[in-house]
Formats: C-alpha cells, sequence, structure tokens
C-alpha cells in the first residue's frame, strides 16, 4: 500500500509547487532595458506576460502591453516608445521607486492600473487610469505630476493612505468618491480636481497656484487657504473653509 500512496502524494506535491511558482513568477528586464517586447531586455530573454510580475531594472519603452504587478526600482524608467502613443495595462498593483514618464519630447505614455498605486519616485506620464472594481489605495511619498489622473470605475473609491500631493494634475473622479485618511492632507497645485466626493476625519486640502474644484462634494474636510470654485461645489455640514 505505501508504494502506492507515496509517489501519488509526491505527484501532488509537485504539482503544488509547480503552480505556486507559476502564480507568483516575475520577470526582471536587464539593467540595461530596452523595448519592452524584446526579447533582449528581459533577464532570461522571455518577454513578460499579462499574468506575471513585472520588475523595472533599466530604461524600458512600452511598445503596448499588459503585466500582473508591476514594480519600478529606482534604476528603472518606464516610458512609451518614441514612435507614437502606447498603453501599458497593469492588472495588480504599480510601485514606482523610479521614473514613469512620457519619452522625452515625443508622444504619451498611457497606463491602466487595476490595483493600487505607490509612488515614490517621478510620476509624469500623461494619462493614469485606475479601473480597479474594488476600492483602490493611494501612497505618495513623491509628488505625483502625471498630466491626468482618473477613475474610470464609479463604482469602487480612491482610498488615500497618505497625504497626496498632485502638481498639474487634472484629476477626475468620475463620480466616485476620493477617502483621505484621518487628519490627510490632499495639496493641489495648479489645475483641478472635480466630479465626485471627497471625504475626509478631520482632513484638510489645500489649492495652491490657482487651482480649483468643480462638482465637488465635500464631506467632513477643511478647505484651507484660497479657495478657488468653477462651478457646483456642495459643503457638507461637518466640513469648514478656514481662510
Amino acid at each position: 500500500m505505501k508504494s502506492i500512496i507515496l509517489p501519488l502524494v509526491t505527484g501532488i506535491a509537485v504539482f503544488f509547487l509547480a503552480g505556486t511558482l507559476t502564480a507568483y513568477s516575475q520577470v526582471h528586464s536587464t539593467t540595461g532595458g530596452g523595448s519592452w517586447s524584446d526579447t533582449l531586455t528581459w533577464v532570461n530573454w522571455k518577454v513578460p506576460t499579462a499574468t506575471e510580475d513585472v520588475v523595472i531594472e533599466g530604461p524600458v519603452d512600452v511598445t503596448g502591453a499588459e503585466c500582473n504587478n508591476l514594480v519600478v526600482q529606482p534604476n528603472g524608467i518606464l516610458q512609451n516608445r518614441s514612435y507614437t502613443n502606447y498603453t501599458l495595462r497593469v492588472r495588480g498593483n504599480l510601485t514606482n521607486n523610479g521614473i514613469i514618464r512620457n519619452y522625452p519630447g515625443w508622444y504619451n505614455l498611457y497606463i491602466t492600473v487595476g490595483g493600487d498605486i505607490i509612488n515614490n519616485g517621478e510620476w509624469s506620464n500623461s494619462y493614469t487610469y485606475l479601473t480597479g472594481s474594488q476600492d483602490q489605495t493611494l501612497s505618495f511619498t513623491k509628488e505625483f505630476t502625471g498630466y491626468r489622473l482618473e477613475d474610470a470605475n464609479s463604482g469602487s473609491a480612491l482610498i488615500a493612505n497618505t497625504d497626496l500631493n498632485f502638481k498639474n494634475t487634472k484629476i477626475d473622479l468620475n463620480g466616485s468618491q476620493m477617502k483621505l485618511s484621518q487628519g490627510g492632507k490632499l495639496y493641489i497645485y495648479g489645475e483641478w480636481l472635480f466630479n465626485g466626493q471627497i471625504m475626509g476625519s478631520n482632513s484638510e486640502i489645500y489649492l495652491y497656484d490657482n487651482a480649483f474644484l468643480e462638482r465637488v462634494t465635500l464631506d467632513n474636510v477643511a478647505l484651507k487657504g484660497i479657495i478657488n470654485v468653477y462651478s457646483s461645489v456642495v459643503i457638507e455640514e461637518e466640513s469648514v473653509i478656514d481662510l
């Protein structure tokens, strides 16, 4: 009996291990980088698939791609190929410790993100769309300077895990909610935030450089300084204006 059961158990264990490795496999770029679609850009000459996690270790040019989670390391650069606009679809979380940008002087990089965003570096590409069906968290240690940040799924909220600092970014909530952390701060320099609800808990919003709000409902937040309103801002009773 043992001689029959033992190979069966061993086979199951090997199968489970293989499945685990596949589910959490990572594909790393080389430090020299290159085009996303070029096998030479990647360690072990393997272009990432849509179900794999990707780690960017050098300058990588997107030519239209999809992956699971994505991490840009401190020496990494993620940008579009210079020929035209390109889109990168990230199914899971995107962590930036390096640079995310448009190719200098040439066209735009579009990114869709289905999970959470962590920004610890330079994030200045043209368009970033948050597409998750569940609430997505935003965590910034550096300012976000992309041209547009849009919540493309109004059925889920944006949750601020840290203070948020936006510079020259159009923020479109698309009818959804942005929930600030307890005592958290939202800084907007230039451009505007529009079309949604901002909820807080003793939280604060600061507008600088002619930034303004449009079609926004505020709940339990304090507006600080000079407040520019383009149209239709509703302030709930718990909110205050502190000039």
